[in-house]
């Protein structure tokens, strides 16, 4: 097809084939030619053609080689080695079914049931490896808000499911109490005797001594460092005593999973949100201690320790038995517990519902056992999120 453009430097003609080809001629006679139409076929329009002027030449499609080899990297051996095709789930091992194929001496295999796939799932999370030492805080400045019971959970599930050396360390700055939730041990000693006699693991050969100042969990599978037993209005071990503790301890465990204080104006407790590889908000579904962790929450943010923040998760935990269904209680636990869902939301990276659990409610020694399926469920998923974080 043969176009003219007219403009002030004179007429200009141009040819465009079936293809979409254009090529500039200097006369009609010339460009008809050169490109010869076929009858009864439309030329395909082109943008230059549409946009053509004499202040601008229509551009020429650019030829595409497409013999150009792949710079793809080629897949390696390792690459090869490392493929794994996906397993199917091996048969059910809890609930009805588990019992049927136990006792039909797995000659019957069925398959797990969903819920028994996501504690898999949980558990599988929670054996993650790993880079190098990890150090966990638990927060919220409103005492009585289950921080410690959280502490002894986490470190108990992890203790079970992984394994490894894990570590629960009370940091309040006054008396905690980590020592009534924890099995005792053949001594009395705590985190200020340690630091008094902390001289001494520098010295590798004397690192079984370190059994005198731990109290381990029986089949909770973790160690427990308590603080001082008196109470006291002074920080009995300050931000610069806690640092040269963890300096130590951290070459001994894998995890450590701190328990902090009431004050966020102590050192120990700035020490310790300065020092972690994640935070950890805590809670009960009640008014008072999640706006007291909001406002922790907000210290957090001013101190510049948001990204710690969004690699953790809030474990809200439920302060009372389950009210009648359709209640005014249960309508208003519902409501608060969507409305901090959203709030926190924001800053962590899971909410985590823990139910009230008469086993934990007189602040005793923990027995694992003795806790409602439900909330070992509910801290094996917490612990899977946390270590999801690191």
């Amino acid at each position: 097809m043969l176009v003219r453009s007219s403009g002030e430097g004179g007429e200009t003609w141009f040819t465009v084939s079936a293809e979409g080809t254009i090529a500039v001629a200097a006369h009609p006679d010339e460009a008809s030619k050169e490109v010869p139409t076929t009858t009864g076929e439309r030329p395909r329009a082109t943008s230059a053609e549409s946009r053509a002027t004499s202040h601008a030449v229509p551009a020429v499609p650019v030829e595409v080689d497409t013999n150009t080899p792949e710079t793809r990297r080629k897949p390696s051996a390792a690459d090869f080695g490392s493929h794994r095709a996906e397993r199917a789930p091996g048969p059910a091992e809890e609930g009805w079914r588990g019992v049927v194929n136990e006792m039909s001496g797995h000659a019957f295999r069925l398959p797990p049931s969903c819920a028994e796939l996501q504690r898999r799932a949980w558990r599988a999370a929670a054996q993650r490896g790993l880079s190098g030492h990890k150090t966990i805080v638990f927060v919220n400045l409103k005492g009585g808000a289950t921080k410690t019971t959280a502490t002894f959970l986490v470190g108990a599930t992890l203790g079970r499911v992984r394994g490894g050396n894990v570590l629960a360390w009370d940091n309040n700055e006054n008396q905690g109490t980590l020592e009534q939730l924890s099995m005792a041990a053949s001594h009395d000693n705590t985190a200020t005797d340690l630091l008094a006699n902390i001289d001494r693991f520098a010295i590798p050969s004397n690192s079984p001594e370190l059994t005198n100042y731990m109290r381990p969990q029986g089949e909770n599978r973790f160690h427990a460092l308590v603080s001082q037993n008196e109470a006291s209005n002074q920080e009995v071990i300050d931000g610069s005593a806690f640092v040269q503790l963890h300096g130590m301890l951290r070459q001994f465990y894998h995890l450590i999973l701190v328990d902090t204080g009431n004050a966020a104006t102590a050192s120990t407790w700035q020490a310790a949100v300065e020092i972690a590889d994640e935070i950890v908000l805590v809670a009960l579904n009640k008014r008072d201690s999640t706006k007291k962790l909001a406002a922790t929450v907000d210290i957090l943010i001013a101190q510049g320790l948001e990204s710690k923040l969004a690699r953790g998760v809030l474990i809200l935990t439920e302060p009372a038995a389950p009210a009648r269904k359709g209640s005014n209680r249960d309508k208003a636990s519902d409501e608060r517990r969507g409305y901090i869902a959203e709030h926190f939301g924001h800053y962590v990276r899971d909410v985590v519902n823990v139910p009230y659990d008469e086993a934990l409610s007189e602040g005793d020694e923990i027995v694992y056992e003795n806790l409602a399926p439900a909330t070992q469920r509910a801290y094996l998923a917490a612990t899977a999120a946390i270590v999801d974080g690191l």
